[in-house]
């Protein structure tokens, strides 16, 4: 196998669980709500640490999500540029 296909299967690797990590980011943030109601029972403080957990959760993934954007792009950036070196290398077929 050629480095291109090489260089394709790893970005390939690297795209799913980037994909995947977008996905679950952005499920939970549609758990998130805008505004909680203020009252004075449980209810309020039940809410607050629901709301404070799942942005801890969605925030644990910054760092993942920005590696593994960074490190796709870069990727696909080098596939890009070994296709374009093996087409300007490689000699066009005789004219038949």
């Amino acid at each position: 196998m050629s480095g291109l296909v090489w260089a394709a299967i790893v970005w390939v690797l690297v795209t799913i669980p980037f994909i995947v990590l977008l996905i679950y980011r952005s499920r939970l943030e549609s758990q998130e709500s805008g505004w909680i109601d203020l009252t004075d029972d449980a209810r309020e403080d039940q809410a607050i640490q629901k709301q404070t957990a799942i942005e801890k959760k969605v925030h644990k993934f910054d760092t993942p999500i920005r590696a593994l954007g960074v490190l796709s792009v870069v990727l696909l950036l080098a596939i890009v540029g070994l296709w374009l070196y093996s087409g300007i290398t490689t000699p066009l077929p005789p004219p038949e």
